[in-house]
Parts: structure tokens; sequence; C-alpha cells
């Protein structure tokens, strides 16, 4: 008989446990739900992969590379959150690297700018304020090449020779956030980014043009995050 009660005790302790899960799993689903829009700003830096050059000039068939110096990467999005573990996204970002050389050729401060479109998909798991995420995207770069950008403390002059192009771009993302408020959070972000073929024309100070192209642009970076809900 004692045995049989402390049975009825252990399965009645095992239902309000399991209720009292379910009723906190609920109303932390509709917290989270009740600020269905994010915005996220990132700022890091960006460890560029050396691209193979496929023209300059010409067509490029010994093997050289357009090379990249680490530089800065910022973005901006919004979006918003369908469920409690998955957003959807729009981003601008821009992203800014120094020109070390493009094949054996090398020209004084030489740049190379891209402007970000994506469409993010963005997965997380919301277990308390230490929240990991991660996330695919797919959109356009705008980029620009140019040769010779000078400085004088007060204004810029126009480059030596500058091209422009705007390609599809790829990236995948993962990280972690910090939620350190209701509507914010901290954290850190890792991306990998690729764009497809890339060609300028690039066009010079005196009235000459030559094209320069590459098989692919790929960036690592590496971001701090501060993102809200709202």
């Amino acid at each position: 008989m004692v045995e049989r009660n402390r049975d009825e005790k252990n399965k009645m302790l095992v239902l309000v446990a399991t209720s009292c899960l379910a009723f906190a799993a609920v109303a932390d689903e509709s917290s989270s739900l009740a600020q269905r829009w994010r915005v996220r700003f990132d700022i890091g830096g960006t460890f560029p992969e050396a691209a193979k050059l496929t023209e300059i000039g010409g067509p490029v068939t010994g093997g050289g590379e357009l090379k990249l110096s680490p530089g800065l990467q910022f973005d901006l999005a919004a979006g918003y959150r369908v469920t409690p573990w998955l957003t959807l996204e729009a981003e601008l970002g821009s992203t800014f690297n120094t020109v070390d050389s493009v094949g054996n050729w090398s020209y004084p401060n030489s740049e190379f700018w891209q402007m970000l479109m994506m469409a993010n998909v963005v997965v997380e798991y919301p277990c308390g304020r230490l929240v990991p995420i991660a996330g695919v995207g797919a959109g356009g770069a705008l980029s620009i090449l140019s040769f010779g950008n000078y400085y004088d403390g007060y204004s810029y002059t126009e480059p030596d020779g500058s091209g422009t192009d705007f390609v599809p771009a790829f990236q995948a993302f993962g990280g972690v956030r910090y939620r350190f408020s209701d509507q914010w959070n901290v954290g850190v972000m890792y991306r990998f980014l690729a764009t497809s073929r890339q060609n300028w024309e690039v066009d010079w100070w005196d009235g000459r043009s030559f094209r320069v192209g590459v098989d692919s642009i790929c960036l690592q970076s590496i971001c701090l995050v501060v993102s809200g809900s709202f």
C-alpha cells in the first residue's frame, strides 16, 4: 500500500514538472514572438583569399592572382521573426580592402570595395541569454576596383583608373549572441562570403582602358554584432 502511494506521488510529481516545463516553453515562445522585428549591426575585419586572375588586358594563363590586404566590413540588417527559431532578413553591407598586387603588377593606393545586398535565412536556438545563431544568404555585390586613390587629409581626388561590376554573391555565417536586456543583444559572428566571376573595365585617366578579371572573390570575416528586437 505504501509502495503504491509512493508510485502515485512520483507520477504526480512527473506530471506537475512536465506541465510546468510545457507552460514555461509556451510562455517563452509567446514572449519571444511578441517582438517579431529584428535589427542588426555588424563591424569587423575581413581576411581575403587570393583570387585567381583570369584577365589583365588579355587572358591570363600563368596562374596569376589578385591579392588583397585584410580589411573592414560593415553590415546593417532588418528582419522578421517567423518563429522563435527562424528569422528572414534583408541586409546591406560593405567591405573594403586595399590591393597588394594584380598578378606581377602593383600600383600605389589601390582599393577594392564591395556593396552587398543580401537576403538571409537565420536560425537560432533560444535557450536562455546565450543564443547560438547560424544562417545563409544570397544576393548581389556591386564592386569597385580602383587604382591611385589620393587623400590629402581634406579632400579626395579622382583615382587614376577604376572599374565596376555587379555579380551574384553568397554567404554563410554563424556565431553567438548574449541578451543583456529585454530588447538588446551583443555577440560575435564568423562569415564566409563568395562572389561569382568578376570583371572590371578599368578606365584610365589618359583615356585608355583595360580589363581585369578574377575567377571569384572570397572573404572571411569576424565581426562584433549588436542586435535588437521590437
